[in-house]
């Protein structure tokens, strides 16, 4: 689940409400705002097998969305 954003409702992986604010992403990854570009960019990389796929996202979006995570406290 996603705050805000409808139909951003999910079963597969928790929800992001207060992402920022959790110490670590992927279960192991220390949350810095580098990190978790890395990790929206490319979990299968992160994190191998993970539910969370690999959907192509270029550099400037992954810095955009792990830049709106980063207002989820």
């Amino acid at each position: 689940m996603v705050p805000g954003i409808p139909g951003a409702k999910g079963l597969v992986g928790p929800p992001l409400d207060h992402i920022a604010s959790r110490a670590y992403v992927a279960g192991t990854l220390r949350n810095t705002p580098d990190n978790l570009r890395a990790w929206v960019q490319h979990p299968q990389r992160i994190h191998h097998p993970s539910a969370m796929p690999e959907m192509g996202m270029s550099d400037q979006d992954a810095r955009d969305v792990s830049a709106y995570l980063y207002t989820l406290r």
